[in-house]
């Protein structure tokens, strides 16, 4: 699943808290394949920091995608704000939503043009700000040229935590009161995984937070674990 964490987030849906409630849903990726995610029911109080689990094939990537309105449900209701989700526009769906995947994408440009384009007009402040929050102050700091600094293809090299966390900054500066992630340090060792995700739950204090993950790594600060089981042939 691709980060989805630009395009100007509605000031408005950004600041209101947004409670999610799953009733039933099921899903599948086309009509020819089996059922993909089991009808589940499921309500998430906003602000609530979620962990979903399970084997391979349990559909915890394929409820991320329904959350994040990359898929449409095949029964079932989907719950924004108590707004059936489906049936909102896509864009105010998913203005409400920042998506961080397993590799963000970093673009040719400079740290600051990286982060920009999560928000409308972000204030320098308001970026730094987000990537003190993501664990990147002192990276920041030692950069040649600040946020004018040039990353990826000629620029400055990123690690896979300084990737990483450039994605949680991203989903801090969108301001969307929702942050989904899919195996968002999948490819980190353990110690960098756990900081990663304990910089992230501490700047999402207010915010509901819901992760896929296959790894223990830092599961313990969220408030509930989520354990999927493959849907019955």
């Amino acid at each position: 699943m691709g980060g989805d964490n630009g395009g100007g987030a509605d000031t408005e849906a950004s600041e209101r808290h947004t409670p999610i409630a799953l009733r039933d849903i099921s899903a599948r990726w086309t009509l020819e394949r089996p059922l993909a995610l089991a009808p589940i029911d499921l309500d998430v109080p906003a602000g609530t920091h979620l962990a979903i689990v399970g084997p391979n094939g349990a559909g915890k990537s394929t409820l991320l995608a329904v959350l994040a309105r990359h898929l449409d449900p095949e029964s079932g209701t989907y719950f924004l704000d108590e707004t059936d989700a489906c049936r909102m526009p896509l864009p105010a769906a998913r203005g409400r939503l920042a998506v961080v995947d397993d590799s963000p994408y970093v673009f040719a440009s400079t740290l600051r043009e990286n982060l920009r384009f999560a928000a409308t007009e972000p204030t320098d402040g308001a970026l730094i700000e987000a990537l003190e929050r993501a664990g990147l102050g002192a990276w920041l700091r030692g950069l040649p040229d600040g946020l004018d600094t040039r990353l990826g293809t000629g620029g400055r090299g990123v690690s896979g935590g300084e990737q990483a966390r450039l994605g949680l900054a991203r989903a801090m500066v969108s301001q969307r009161p929702v942050v989904l992630l899919d195996e968002p340090v999948a490819h980190l060792d353990s110690a960098t995984a756990r900081a990663v995700i304990d910089d992230l739950l501490s700047a999402s204090d207010t915010r509901t937070v819901i992760m896929v993950s296959h790894r223990e790594d830092g599961r313990d600060g969220f408030d509930r674990v989520l354990a999927l089981q493959p849907p019955l042939p």
